[in-house]
């Protein structure tokens, strides 16, 4: 990259662990430049990694587009990122977990990736308590990327509870509908005694 202002906020950003200014920061500088070769020269798995993070998956995919030809061959790195996004693309959890997890991510590059896995899984969760009130283990590793036995230590903080008869978890979401569930019954009740108190 020639411009150094903008290889020292990169590599700040990248310093600081402020992952999500990567993207911002290289957008911005692709459309300053004057330069119509820009992309030659262009921290290209940082990029799409920068826009995968902050979820602009459709940039993601026209960056790619744009990457000269010359630029993707011969680049397992950038092949990696590049199959990422295609299972981001897809919501194919399986191979995000794979693909993130399963390839030696050179040293510049596997910071931002454990980032990007911990965000992944995080947000993961929180989808997984609004949309399921009931989960197998199984399941849950699948979708988090973890195995089984690990699953309880992602949950738990979440406020999710393992049934010991069935192993199955009642998510967050379910707890809360219990609980909603408790009051309206608790409310019937009074509203029944006071009936009663007035006959």
């Amino acid at each position: 990259m020639a411009n150094p202002a903008v290889e020292a906020a990169l590599q700040s950003a990248l310093a600081n662990q402020q992952y999500d200014s990567v993207a911002p920061i290289l957008d911005a500088a692709e459309l300053e430049s004057s330069n119509p070769d820009v992309l030659n020269q262009w921290p290209h798995t940082l990029h799409l990694l920068g826009l995968m993070y902050n979820q602009q998956l459709e940039d993601a995919r026209f960056l790619w587009k744009r990457l000269p030809i010359d630029v993707k061959r011969d680049n397992p790195e950038l092949d990696a990122v590049w199959r990422l996004l295609q299972y981001f693309w897809n919501q194919h959890y399986q191979g995000i977990w794979q693909a993130l997890q399963g390839y030696q991510w050179s040293p510049q590059v596997r910071p931002f990736v454990d980032a990007l896995v911990a965000k992944t899984r995080s947000d993961m969760l929180a989808l997984l308590s609004e949309g399921y009130s009931l989960l197998s283990p199984a399941k849950a590793a699948l979708l988090l990327g973890v195995s089984e036995g690990e699953v309880a230590h992602l949950v738990e903080p979440a406020g999710w509870k393992q049934d010991m008869e069935s192993g199955m978890y009642h998510t967050a979401l379910q707890q809360a509908a219990d609980v909603d569930l408790e009051g309206y019954e608790n409310l019937r009740q009074l509203a029944q005694y006071m009936v009663h108190l007035e006959s």
